[in-house]
């Protein structure tokens, strides 16, 4: 009887041990802006800094007029501009596209397409974008700037050409526009 309790006691308490805490699972982001707002608030002003790297170096005579980049104009220029700003906007571009997920309202109130698959392939893009653009700020070379920059309006391109318009008041934005001929 001593060997039967010796043998079974110890797993008729593994079975009574305390159940493990469940980890709460993490609250799903929540939009605060429309597409458009979201579009300028963060890839519109940081591809901007990117493509300002075409015609001006980030550290050449005419910083301190022109490269206080959108994004930091309200900041001071020697911290935030620089190289440092055009490798802080690759990264932001590469941070922010998933955002492009949340579902949310485009300006005009229809919902942007966040489920389609071409829209998820066209965030990835934006994130390689970034990256590739970080990688290329990194060279303080403006000729990798300007070969990288073609990267990043093609990932933009992906959505802009088939889901946003040239109509600024919101037209049909959001819906699958038909192929020009």
């Amino acid at each position: 009887m001593m060997r039967l309790l010796a043998l079974t006691l110890p797993l008729f308490l593994l079975g009574c041990r305390a159940p493990e805490p469940v980890a709460a699972a993490a609250p799903a982001p929540q939009a605060h802006m429309n597409m458009l707002q979201l579009m300028r608030a963060f890839p519109f002003p940081h591809s901007n800094v990117l493509f300002d790297t075409q015609s001006r170096d980030p550290i050449g005579p005419e910083k301190k007029q022109s490269m206080v980049f959108s994004v930091y104009r309200w900041q001071d220029a020697d911290t935030y501009a620089g190289w440092e700003g055009v490798e802080n906007s690759a990264l932001a571009l590469a941070e922010m596209a998933p955002m492009l997920l949340i579902p949310r309202a485009c300006a005009n109130g229809l919902p942007a397409p966040v489920d389609q698959a071409d829209w998820k392939a066209a965030v990835d893009g934006l994130v390689a974008a970034g990256e590739a653009a970080h990688k290329a700020a990194l060279t303080k070379n403006l000729d990798e700037m300007l070969a990288v920059s073609e990267t990043v309006v093609n990932s933009c391109s992906a959505c802009h050409d088939k889901y946003r318009d040239v109509d600024l008041e919101g037209g049909t934005r959001c819906q699958v526009q038909a192929k020009k001929k």
